[in-house]
């Protein structure tokens, strides 16, 4: 898989985009990606652009060319590297990504030294281009200090990007307009509601289709009113997280309540892919184990 989509969507983005030549063609083909890691170069205070791409393209002690398939320049533009598998994490060991690594991600790398302070300029790129790649795949993102934590009795752990990781994600989702972004307001108490929520309804549905007088209906549209009743407290989330004095909520919750009153796990998924962000690729998994 290749993501030849990249320099296009960027640019419908509003966004500066320079293409490194046989960026097509980079990269391993071995690649089926459902995320974004977020970096930061980490070189010096006056690196430049050609400098910090040549590391990209030549690789480091620790990492194998290319490194990325992205780069953020400190100016805000753009430069498209790799369109195929690039070497810029590990397998994870906590984060939303935990167990994946380069085959299942992509990196951005952000042109930025240690201590630097972010200018307005880039961090605002960086939040409007991991916005577009999201309203295009619907993938979570993570931050490589999230992926690479320390403190797990692993080598090589990681700090970058400087920024704070939450309202990074809050940023990108002000970006999105409010079907797109309703839902990851969401915190992780309320995530964990729902997702046990989700997981009695399943099992309700089960028990439900086994007795012919279809008893256990009540319980199972209690599940509702009170997933229902948790989408009333995004909605304040929500408010408070763009700015705004008023979200769709009846058409937020009647899309929701849609999806979950399904047995087609894919379905619930889905219906959930908002809500439950980063963790969107557990989320099936999660259902089915229950």
């Amino acid at each position: 898989m290749r993501l030849l989509w990249l320099a296009d969507v960027l640019r419908a983005a509003g966004l500066t985009v320079h293409e490194v030549a046989g960026w097509r063609d980079r990269g391993a083909v071995e690649f089926e990606p459902r995320g974004v890691i977020c970096h930061e170069t980490r070189g010096s205070r006056n690196s430049t652009d050609a400098g910090e791409i040549r590391v990209l393209l030549n690789g480091s002690e620790t990492a194998p060319p290319p490194i990325a398939q992205l780069y953020l320049s400190r100016t805000g533009d753009w430069h498209v590297v790799a369109s195929g598998r690039c070497n810029h994490v590990r397998v994870g060991w906590a984060g939303p990504f935990k167990g994946s690594g380069n085959t299942r991600l992509l990196g951005i790398e952000a042109q930025h030294a240690a201590g630097e302070a972010w200018t307005a300029t880039q961090y605002e790129s960086y939040v409007n281009g991991v916005a577009a790649i999201h309203r295009h795949t619907g993938w979570g993102l993570a931050g490589h200090k999230e992926h690479q934590p320390g403190g797990h009795g692993h080598s090589s752990s990681k700090t970058d990007p400087a920024f704070n990781m939450d309202q990074f994600r809050r940023d990108v989702s002000a970006v999105l307009d409010s079907k797109e972004n309703i839902m990851p307001a969401l915190t992780d108490t309320q995530q964990q509601q729902l997702l046990k929520l989700v997981s009695d309804i399943n099992y309700i549905l089960w028990r439900g289709a086994q007795k012919p007088d279809g008893s256990g209906r009540t319980d199972f549209r209690q599940y509702f009113y009170d997933i229902e009743g948790l989408l009333v407290e995004i909605k304040a989330n929500q408010q408070a997280m763009a700015g705004k004095d008023w979200v769709d909520e009846e058409q937020i919750i009647e899309g929701v309540l849609a999806g979950l009153g399904t047995r087609d796990l894919d379905a619930v998924a889905t219906a959930l892919r908002a809500a439950f962000g980063d963790r969107t690729p557990q989320l099936a998994a999660k259902l089915a184990a229950t």
